[in-house]
């Protein structure tokens, strides 16, 4: 089911901590510690995010497409998203 990507943006700096830059794309960046751990985009014309370029988004986060979809929802918040990424060793 598509998202708009006003909604994505929101849920990527509000929800999930990411920090936006603008240029070419929308690109959105996730540091801790000084370090970046995650990064993933979104072209200035997107208007909806599929499920397609959804499961890219979340591979690029360090997370399945099942996940993303509940981050969303919003069944999983920050700190079960940074808890994931421990899990894997990209956060210490």
């Amino acid at each position: 089911m598509p998202i708009s990507a006003r909604k994505m943006d929101r849920i990527l700096v509000s929800v999930l901590g990411f920090e936006r830059r603008m240029g070419r794309h929308q690109i959105y960046i996730l540091r801790t510690g000084g370090r970046q751990v995650a990064r993933t985009l979104i072209s200035h014309g997107a208007r909806e995010i599929g499920d397609d370029l959804m499961a890219t988004m979340a591979r690029q986060m360090g997370i399945t497409l099942s996940q993303l979809k509940k981050i969303i929802a919003g069944k999983i918040g920050r700190e079960e998203y940074y808890r994931s990424l421990e899990e894997q060793g990209r956060i210490e």
